[in-house]
């Protein structure tokens, strides 16, 4: 457990109310694949589908009733921990090499170099303010699944606009509350065409910012960087940094500066390379 920090009891996280309601005690999938099924639903929900179980949390946090089939434990200390921070940006690994050890063993060494660069800034014994280390997800173990396959291609993070990248579900599994926070802000109560209006722009702005550090991030140096809506969508337009640059869109972003600033034109669907040359420089 991380020290110094309150932990949430199970009924004060809005996610916690969406487990009550969905939980199939039936169901033959493990608790973990479950858990993953319901953190998919969660996130397609959109910040207005995911409010209601907000305003029920925010009115009644803990119900009369928690049946003993439905799991308490679904999101560790740590997770219900980093619940309260106010941080909107992910930094997920997505490479680990092939299927034989020396393929795998260049994979981590190319990564720890990237994490040097990118994470410490080429430091030892420093990690960068602006991505906080409870939101770096590097698990094998939780990340391999989706290490290859329609969002990743050949270890390359494919970056299709529109779709929600299945290392992205994995990461939050850990933090689901990431889109929208459990403060009762003014957004949770709009509603007819101001809710509507709310929505619509919600569907085309940055709700988080995700670094990957795919193959071509670990073997090259350039970090490809997504700015994802509040159904966890990516947006049309994406970016590859240097390693040694990354970190100050992650300041931008912080600032309140969304990828699209940088774009010539509005929604414009690309990935584009802020720089030339080698991705190391």
């Amino acid at each position: 457990m991380r020290e110094g920090l309150d932990l949430p009891e199970f009924g004060y996280l809005p996610f916690d109310h969406f487990v009550l309601a969905n939980w199939d005690a039936a169901s033959p999938l493990s608790q973990n694949e479950q858990k993953r099924v319901l953190v998919e639903k969660w996130i397609a929900l959109g910040k207005y589908g995911r409010n209601d179980y907000a305003l029920a949390t925010f009115e009644d946090p803990i119900p009369d009733y928690l049946p003993p089939e439905v799991p308490q434990d679904l999101l560790s200390e740590d997770d219900r921990a980093i619940s309260n921070m106010l941080s909107s940006t992910l930094w997920i690994r997505t490479w680990f090499g092939g299927t034989d050890q020396t393929s795998q063993d260049a994979a981590d060494t190319a990564y720890r170099r990237l994490r040097l660069e990118v994470l410490q800034q080429g430091r030892e014994n420093y990690h960068v303010s602006c991505i906080r280390e409870e939101f770096v997800f590097e698990d094998w173990r939780e990340l391999s699944r989706d290490a290859e396959g329609p969002d990743v291609v050949g270890g390359i993070a494919a970056g299709r606009p529109g779709s929600v990248p299945g290392y992205l579900v994995a990461a939050m599994m850990h933090c689901p509350e990431l889109f929208d926070g459990i403060s009762d802000d003014d957004w949770r109560h709009f509603s007819g065409a101001e809710r509507a209006e709310e929505l619509e722009e919600s569907d085309q702005s940055q709700a988080a910012l995700v670094l990957v550090a795919d193959r071509k991030a670990c073997e090259e140096g350039w970090v490809l960087l997504l700015a994802v809506n509040h159904r966890g969508q990516i947006l049309p337009f994406r970016v590859r940094e240097r390693a040694r640059e990354t970190a100050q869109h992650a300041v931008n972003w912080l600032e309140g500066q969304p990828l699209s600033e940088i774009a010539f034109e509005e929604n414009e669907d690309t990935e584009f390379y802020m720089r030339e040359g080698d991705g190391w420089d």
